[in-house]
């Protein structure tokens, strides 16, 4: 006898389809100011139109699309004063759950922080900037879970969801040119990683804020260059005779 296959709620689809959009936009497959063809959603799901809907209101909800009224969806554009706030949020944030951390960690914790260091050393080595990404975003998870603060573990977790696009651009290297420069950046994520992993196991909390802030800054500097990187001034544009 055949067996029946699993009904699917409403509610499994619209988690499925929330998780699916919101590792397109985080991965930059969905770019930034994107439209979002909600039609090609709900053909490609097989759902009704109600579960793509509420997968876009949740990812409303946490700043990655726009809902237009009468006019359907966009993926949140990434603009300046964006990654403004975002730098600014993620070097408080970062300094405090760092900080915290070294003082309020657990046995379990060093595990688990150690863990994601290697996690991104390992990718770095392998030079996978998807991996990158998301093991940098698992270590300092890993930090904000052991900081004792739930409310600002939440919080943190957020902005690094946020960091997610911003890292893409600041971790990969734009052109062959650059891949010097790029592997230098990474080479300095990669030893304060492990410059914070030590320093939440000894307690050492000035250490600990001072690699966090430190870290923020890298990565200001990394992206205000990939923004002020242009081809331009090389191209000769001359009148012809």
């Amino acid at each position: 006898m055949k067996k029946k296959a699993p009904t699917v709620r409403k509610g499994d689809s619209a988690t499925r389809i929330y998780a699916e959009i919101r590792r397109q936009i985080l991965s930059l497959q969905l770019q930034p100011g994107a439209a979002i063809d909600e039609a090609a959603l709900v053909r490609e799901a097989g759902v009704s139109r109600t579960p793509v809907r509420e997968a876009l209101v949740r990812l409303a909800s946490e700043g990655l699309v726009i809902l237009l009224p009468n006019r359907g969806s966009q993926v949140a554009p990434l603009d300046l004063a964006r990654i403004r706030d975002y730098l600014e949020a993620i070097d408080i944030c970062q300094r405090a759950v760092t900080m915290w951390a070294a003082v309020r960690r657990r046995p379990q914790d060093i595990g688990a922080i150690r863990a994601g260091a290697e996690a991104f050393e390992a990718a770095a080595a392998a030079r996978n900037t998807d991996e990158m990404v998301l093991a940098n975003r698992a270590f300092h998870q890993a930090i904000a879970d052991a900081c004792g603060n739930q409310m600002m573990a939440t919080a943190y977790e957020r902005i690094l969801d946020e960091g997610l696009r911003v890292s893409r651009f600041s971790l990969a290297s734009m052109y062959e040119s650059h891949a010097e420069e790029s592997r230098a950046f990474v080479e300095i994520i990669v030893q304060e990683h492990a410059g914070m992993v030590r320093a939440i196991e000894i307690g050492d909390t000035a250490l600990a804020e001072q690699l966090a802030a430190s870290h923020t800054e890298h990565t200001r500097v990394r992206f205000a260059n990939f923004l002020a990187d242009t081809l331009a001034p090389a191209v000769k544009i001359g009148v012809r005779s």
